[in-house]
Formats: C-alpha cells, sequence, structure tokens
C-alpha cells in the first residue's frame, strides 16, 4: 500500500504587481504568455515534499506585470518510491497549489483597477509528459537525504 500523502500547508510566498508605463493600447491587446515554474524538494528525514509553483509576465504590451509564487508542503505516513515521488511533485502537487495562484492573480489584478485575470487552467499531466523538451517551464527536483 503506498503512503498517505497530507496536503499540510500553503504560503504565498512571492506577489508583485507593477503598472506597465508603456503599454501603448492597440486595437487588439496582447493577452501575455505567462511563464510557469515548478520547482519541488524531498525531505526524506521529515517525508515531506516541497512544491514551489510560480507564474509571471514581466514582458509584452500588456497593462501590467505580474509575479506569483506559492509554496505547497506535502507530508507523507512512509517514503513514496521514486516514480510516485516524480508524478507528485510535477503533476499531483502542482494541481492542487495552482488554483490558489489562479485566484491570488485575479484579485490581485481586479484589486488594481483591471478586469480580473483569469488564468487558464493548466494540464499538468501533459506538462509533466513535454517537460524535458519544454522550455517555458523550470523544473527542479533535490533529493535532500538527511
Amino acid at each position: 500500500m503506498p503512503p498517505e500523502m497530507k496536503f499540510a500547508d500553503l504560503k504565498l510566498l512571492k506577489v508583485d504587481f507593477a503598472i506597465n508605463r508603456e503599454f501603448a493600447p492597440k486595437n487588439k491587446e496582447q493577452a501575455g504568455n505567462p511563464k510557469l515554474s515548478l520547482n519541488s524538494e524531498f525531505r526524506a528525514k521529515e517525508q515531506e515534499l516541497v512544491v514551489l509553483v510560480g507564474i509571471m509576465q514581466k514582458s509584452g504590451n500588456i497593462p501590467y506585470y505580474f509575479e506569483v509564487q506559492a509554496g505547497g508542503l506535502f507530508t507523507f505516513n512512509g517514503k513514496p518510491d521514486e516514480k510516485m515521488l516524480k508524478q507528485l511533485a510535477s503533476v499531483n502537487c502542482p494541481a492542487i497549489i495552482f488554483p490558489y495562484i489562479r485566484e491570488t492573480v485575479a484579485d490581485l489584478t481586479r484589486r488594481a483597477g483591471f478586469p480580473p485575470l483569469h488564468l487558464a487552467p493548466i494540464n499538468f499531466v501533459e506538462l509533466a509528459k513535454s517537460a524535458p523538451g519544454k522550455k517555458s517551464a523550470k523544473r527542479k527536483s533535490k533529493k535532500n537525504q538527511k
């Protein structure tokens, strides 16, 4: 039986928002192409997986720039095998964290006086399948064997 996973904590680690003072409205606004980042670390001694998910848009002809990063802490009652750990770190855990980031971006843009920006959902299964050749997602996995 695989070890049980618990979503123990979520923290907003970074929130950055700035008005693009050089924004030039055109007939059609460019929606931008936010960049996603994923990082994870398994702490074997504590039986914890820390997953960081970030989204940022820092360029383009858009009215504002933003960066939001959140970290999730997932605990286990045993050590998951490598294959399961890789799937959890790249698919399941980011899929749990990302809705909190989407909500933060929508609320941030609304509070800044713009229509809320509702980021498109992300299919983390497909992203994980294409990860080695994908340049828009930074992936880093560290295993701490303390």
